[in-house]
């Protein structure tokens, strides 16, 4: 089956960029940053990421943007990690560092392609959330540093801020045509539940809410603990999906990837809000549409995973890496109404 592109989206998750090898990434490094060392691919969805480890410089990410990324887009991401450090200096998120030429972007032609966008950010050091050991005070802790990461960027805004992302909750009813990259019927009839409910309960209040620029995908891939106490969160990754958007919709995402333990399936993603909300208190409304963007993401990465791996079959296993969380979250937080999912936010997910 050929998997066609929905309509209204952009060409960096449609089409597969050009490979990028580890000697074009150290000839990049050499000649554009004065820096030599050893470069190691990094997995990603539309970049293609080198983990550089200079000799006597530190570590990097060299970061070869996909040939249709807009430099607009890459220099939104840019702008944001130096607000957010001017802003609040012990946030630990990649910094940018500019090249021979001072510049913080630039393009290059990489073997013969179509000119890609160049940027290098710090490497940020430790163990990935989805390695991790879960805890309670990690829910928790990682409440907390989404909200501050949210309040650094409260003052911040850029023109590419409007994008057009595939990877935006409000726009999850456009997704409705990958539904038939879903093999199984029953997950099929689940997603369009999601999104029926999405659309009857979360869209009609979300141009009302609080809105602002925000990170749009902590997902626990780009989340980095403390490999020693791994509730401690050392650091965020991928600044590629940030938006303008409005706040809950940021929180949401992050409750997602606290994955229903034992016991209510709820549980985790509370603990996870009540963090959040020790920092940045929510409203009534945002409240109230919580669940039903929780489930909209998860309906998201559904339907994208899906799509992508009939779209790209050598990326099978990185876009589905994350399905069976997916579907099991799906299938345990479909037993629950809009309802009941919002009286048990209001009563387990209170700052204490």
């Amino acid at each position: 089956m050929n998997a066609p592109v929905p309509g209204g989206f952009g060409e960096t998750l449609a089409e597969d960029a050009p490979d990028v090898s580890i000697a074009d990434a150290l000839a990049i490094l050499r000649r554009h940053y004065g820096l030599t060392g050893s470069a190691r691919p990094l997995p990603g969805e539309r970049d293609h990421n080198f983990h550089i480890q200079t000799e006597g410089e530190g570590e990097f990410v060299l970061k070869v943007s996909h040939p249709a990324e807009e430099a607009g887009f890459t220099d939104f991401q840019n702008k944001a990690l130096d607000h957010i450090l001017a802003v609040d200096r012990t946030l630990p998120v990649p910094s940018v560092r500019k090249s021979l030429e001072g510049e913080a972007q630039f393009t290059v032609s990489v073997g013969g392609s179509a000119p890609r966008i160049i940027r290098l950010v710090t490497y940020m050091p430790g163990q990935l959330l989805s390695r991790s050991p879960t805890s309670a005070a990690q829910d928790r802790n990682l409440g907390i540093f989404l909200a501050r990461l949210g309040r650094a960027l409260r003052g911040f805004f850029h023109p590419a801020a409007g994008s057009d992302l595939l990877w935006d909750i409000r726009k999850v009813a456009k997704t409705r045509p990958m539904l038939a990259y879903i093999a199984d019927a029953g997950h099929r009839a689940m997603v369009e539940r999601v999104i029926d409910a999405f659309e009857e309960h979360a869209a009609p209040v979300i141009p009302s809410l609080r809105a602002q620029i925000v990170h749009n995908d902590m997902n626990s891939y780009n989340v980095v603990m403390d490999a020693s106490r791994p509730e401690v969160v050392s650091g965020i990754l991928d600044f590629g999906d940030t938006i303008h958007s409005p706040l809950i919709c940021d929180l949401a995402i992050g409750a997602v990837y606290r994955w229903p333990a034992e016991g209510h399936p709820l549980a985790p993603a509370a603990r996870f809000v009540a963090g959040y909300q020790s920092v940045q208190p929510l409203e009534a409304e945002e409240i109230g549409i919580l669940f039903d963007l929780i489930r909209a993401r998860l309906a998201l990465i559904a339907n994208i995973a899906s799509w992508q791996a009939e779209r790209f079959p050598a990326k099978r296993d990185y876009v589905l890496r994350l399905i069976t969380e997916v579907w099991t979250s799906l299938e345990r937080l479909d037993g629950l109404s809009s309802a009941e999912a919002r009286r048990y936010f209001l009563d387990h997910s209170n700052p204490e």
